[in-house]
């Protein structure tokens, strides 16, 4: 992705402009590493979605609200920025409500290497907090997974990726069904346990499925795993869709414009990334 940005990096603003499913999405200003501008090791990023659609109005206390004085070709712009750093090949995304989400980031840098005889994708996998992963990971003893998928939004690479399931796709094509809900428990004995192995290698393929963005029409819709610490321990149930890592950032500097500004987004993004050095360290 370094190579792809530095590419993006030589091109004017308008060449930069992609038609991502109907949206014109570009990347509006990028900084590379140790550059005059950018001291930190990362990549910063400021992605602009231009929407057409339905928009704010302009209003005061004591006039009606008008509409902007827009050119045929003009929208509403909408931004998102991003931090790459590219030693531990992570990405941090601004959340946006109307703005440019993760899946629509690498379709743009998808589309923008493939007009540039690049061949390749790019794959984003959401970072969980590690309370929930380390959560499971401290199960000696599972004893329930319950999981629920919508078999119609699966793609053939994800039900390939799944051949534990393959009977119940099947099951549910015929039937015509929304949704598969699978509970698989252990016995009810004081000392009864799943085989850690065999949940292990299901809930890695399920966790692939994982919804990775708050758009995506999610395959998987449960994912939870039960079990003790320990033979003497309670019961813990632990959700492994829900808990994603994020960071709420505060002291965002709002310009004359009324728009935050970019170079205060960037260092949220920069604080955000400083914060879990430890975590994505590893």
């Amino acid at each position: 992705m370094g190579d792809l940005l530095e590419r993006i990096n030589g091109d004017q603003l308008a060449d930069r402009l992609r038609k991502v499913g109907q949206q014109d999405i570009r990347l509006e200003a990028l900084e590379p590493p140790r550059s005059a501008i950018n001291r930190s090791e990362y990549w910063l990023l400021d992605f602009t979605k231009i929407r057409y659609e339905n928009g704010p109005g302009k209003a005061s206390r004591d006039e009606l609200i008008e509409g902007f004085d827009l050119d045929a070709d003009q929208g509403f712009g909408e931004e998102t920025a991003a931090l790459y750093d590219p030693r531990r090949n992570v990405i941090l995304i601004q959340y946006n409500h109307h703005g440019v989400r993760s899946g629509i980031i690498k379709n743009y840098f998808a589309l923008y290497g493939h007009d540039q005889n690049r061949a390749g994708s790019y794959e984003f996998q959401i970072r969980m907090d590690d309370m929930a992963d380390m959560r499971y990971a401290q199960k000696e003893v599972i004893t329930k997974l319950h999981f629920k998928v919508a078999p119609p939004r699966m793609t053939n690479a994800q039900r390939a990726g799944n051949v534990s399931l393959q009977r119940s796709l099947e099951v549910s094509d015929s039937l015509g069904a929304a949704t598969i809900e699978v509970v698989i428990s252990a016995g009810r004995e004081i000392n009864a346990s799943l085989s850690h192995r065999a949940i292990q290698a299901l809930t890695n393929k399920l966790m692939r499925i994982r919804p990775n963005d708050e758009n995506d029409e999610a395959v998987i819709s449960k994912l939870e795993v039960s079990g003790r610490d320990g033979a003497a321990e309670p019961i813990d149930v632990v959700d492994l869709l829900k808990p994603k890592l994020e960071q709420r950032i505060g002291d965002l500097v709002m310009g004359d414009d009324r728009r935050y500004t970019r170079e205060s987004r960037w260092q949220g993004l920069l604080r955000a990334r400083n914060g879990w050095n430890d975590l994505l360290a590893g």
